[in-house]
């Protein structure tokens, strides 16, 4: 994979003056002066990275020895980044699932996200699920988390998802869009769009929780760098596990973050800080009923039969290590 195949993103390090910032990011955990340099993927900017962005402005990663160079592009494209040593890490573990049970050498490292809190929204003519039937249903990619919601709650309400169609807009922000100008009669939205529809008119038919047991975002890398550098996956898995403690334990700072992130008023702001924390994982990882139901969806949309083991998936050896050397506090 050449470089120019990766569209660059440097976020700005954040100088948010909160003093519970200072017990995380004091001198890098090593010792040392020097930073490792880093690169970590997600497919868009949204909230299901938002630990990332936590750990980046808050200096939690310059405080664990890395500096972090986050990088927006399509999974796909990310999965052969970390393979090829041109990329660490990927932040999306539904694509790095999809991946390993097809024998590709990724492992998830951690959840940061161990619930999924997209909603489906819908045109105020559509009254119910029911009513999508023969329409156009907008989503990240027919394969991805966000998909498989909208087809179980399809599913559930009587539809067979083969009559809808879905138009893949990888960005939440271009689903809303799509869903004001009637382009689609339907979208899968994350906060804050959830609060922005419902506020303009467009009613929720369906939320994820209601419909699906998954962890939602995390921490992927490829076998090999768990191998020769375990030590900084390590210092990655500590910095965001800081960064979860951080959001919960600091709801006001958390809320500025969000605000400067999205650019955001304070009420959404605060929706959005209210939807994050319950579906946070307390710990890094996933019930493991949460995370055999991740397998056995991505299993069913790549039409595998052969049962997948968990261990072929997940590698919670290193989040284990780390989380001896960091005391998380509710």
């Amino acid at each position: 994979m050449k470089n120019k195949n990766i569209r660059r993103r440097l976020w700005p390090v954040g100088a948010i003056a909160l003093g519970a910032a200072l017990m995380f990011a004091a001198v890098p955990a090593s010792g040392q002066a020097s930073l490792q340099n880093v690169r970590a993927a997600s497919p868009t900017k949204g909230i299901p990275f938002f630990p990332m962005y936590v750990a980046r402005d808050m200096g939690i990663f310059r405080g664990d020895g890395l500096a972090v160079e986050e990088i927006v592009m399509g999974l796909d494209v990310a999965i052969a980044g970390i393979l090829a040593g041109e990329l660490g890490y990927v932040t999306g573990t539904g694509s790095a699932t999809r991946a390993a049970i097809t024998g590709v050498p990724v492992k998830v490292v951690m959840f940061t996200f161990d619930k999924i809190i997209f909603t489906l929204h819908v045109l105020p003519t559509i009254k119910s699920i029911a009513d999508l039937k023969g329409k156009r249903v907008a989503v990240n990619r027919p394969v991805t988390t966000d998909a498989v919601f909208a087809r179980a709650a399809l599913e559930r309400a009587g539809v067979d998802p083969s009559t809808v169609t879905f138009g893949s807009m990888v960005a939440t922000s271009t689903r809303f869009a799509a869903l004001k100008s009637s382009a689609v009669e339907a979208a899968v939205l994350t906060p804050p769009f959830d609060a922005l529809a419902v506020k303009e008119g467009y009613r929720s038919l369906a939320q994820a929780s209601d419909v699906l047991d998954m962890p939602w975002s995390g921490l992927a890398t490829s076998a090999k760098r768990l191998a020769e550098k375990p030590m900084e996956v390590k210092a990655v898995i500590r910095a965001l596990l800081k960064a979860l403690q951080f959001i919960r334990q600091n709801r006001a700072g958390s809320i500025a973050l969000i605000r400067k992130e999205f650019d955001l008023d304070e009420s959404l702001a605060g929706h959005v800080y209210n939807q994050m924390v319950p579906a946070l994982s307390s710990d890094g990882t996933a019930s493991a009923r949460a995370i055999e139901n991740d397998i056995d969806l991505a299993r069913r949309s790549l039409k595998i039969a052969k049962s997948v083991e968990v261990s072929q998936v997940v590698d919670f050896s290193l989040l284990n290590e780390a989380r001896r050397t960091f005391s998380l506090k509710p």
